[in-house]
């Protein structure tokens, strides 16, 4: 398992599956407040984002959920860290896009601060693994492609 590029453990798993369950029922009520408020109020582009998020993070938990019983995992791992980092990536980009309406320097520091504290996270991550230095450069730039056509593009 440690030889794969999105491995991860069955424990990990379980507690991503967790995360997402509680995510998932959270963006049910924010988009049910979001149609309730009237969703011309706001931006088409957080909208997309935040329903599409439910899909990506239910199936998402159906992948981390088979790590902890199959023998191979390595489909379910890149198709749950995939799904996993985009979901959580297009719920970011919406409350970055959120930001927008009250501010666009709030909005530029939100997405600043994020972007900043990611990479620092995976300098950290490479200076205690160094093996795993390709795979934690790949998830962060496409951590920042997502970021970037999803929210900071459309911020300013």
């Amino acid at each position: 398992m440690e030889g794969n590029f999105f491995s991860t453990n069955p424990q990990k798993s379980a507690n991503k599956v967790t995360i997402n369950s509680f995510m998932m029922g959270s963006l049910f009520f924010i988009l049910t407040l979001i149609i309730t408020l009237g969703q011309d109020k706001f931006s088409h582009l957080i909208i997309f984002q935040l329903f599409l998020a439910i899909p990506l993070l239910y199936v998402s938990s159906l992948a981390y959920s088979k790590i902890g019983y199959w023998k191979e995992t390595s489909d379910w791992d890149a198709l749950g860290w995939f799904t996993n980092t985009t979901g959580h990536l297009f719920v970011i980009n919406a409350i970055g896009l959120l930001a927008v309406k009250f501010s666009s320097l709030l909005a530029g520091v939100y997405f600043t601060l994020f972007c900043g504290l990611m990479i620092v996270y995976t300098l950290i991550n490479i200076k205690h693994n160094k093996q795993m230095r390709s795979q934690k450069i790949f998830k962060l730039i496409f951590l920042l492609v997502v970021v970037f056509f999803g929210g900071i593009l459309f911020t300013f």
